[in-house]
């Protein structure tokens, strides 16, 4: 059991864990946020696939691939989107209160609406080449 009382936390947080160092325990617990959003993603704020009743492992790890692969162009849209200052245009100027995937799913409605073209780009890079 841990009590993690960090600097920016008003109040601590307790953690209960079979992980053996602390530290160790209280990083995981910091990506718990960014795991959580795309699971989220994946279902009721993006793809639905909670709503896909599926069964069968195979069909589902199929579906799964298929999301990710999915998911991780739609971040490429929100990236592209940011890079190239269409924030304000989709969403608002004054702060952003969308995820990144959201971003892009914005992005990709408005060029399907607006230009008809939507970008599509998967590269695969040998790391060992660099």
């Amino acid at each position: 059991m841990i009590l993690w009382w960090d600097e920016g936390y008003q109040e601590p947080i307790y953690l209960v864990t079979q992980v053996a160092h602390t530290s160790q325990a209280c990083a995981w617990y910091q990506k718990r946020f960014t795991i959580e959003t795309f699971f989220s993603d994946q279902k009721s704020r993006g793809f639905h696939l909670h709503k896909s009743h599926i069964a069968d492992p195979q069909h589902l790890a199929r579906l799964m691939l298929a999301a990710c692969l999915a998911y991780l162009w739609i971040l490429y849209l929100g990236t592209m989107a940011m890079a190239q200052g269409w924030l304000g245009v989709l969403h608002r100027s004054d702060r952003c209160d969308v995820s990144l995937f959201q971003l892009g799913l914005l992005w990709r409605d408005f060029l399907l609406n607006e230009v008809e073209y939507v970008p599509v780009a998967f590269q695969l890079i040998d790391f060992e080449d660099k």
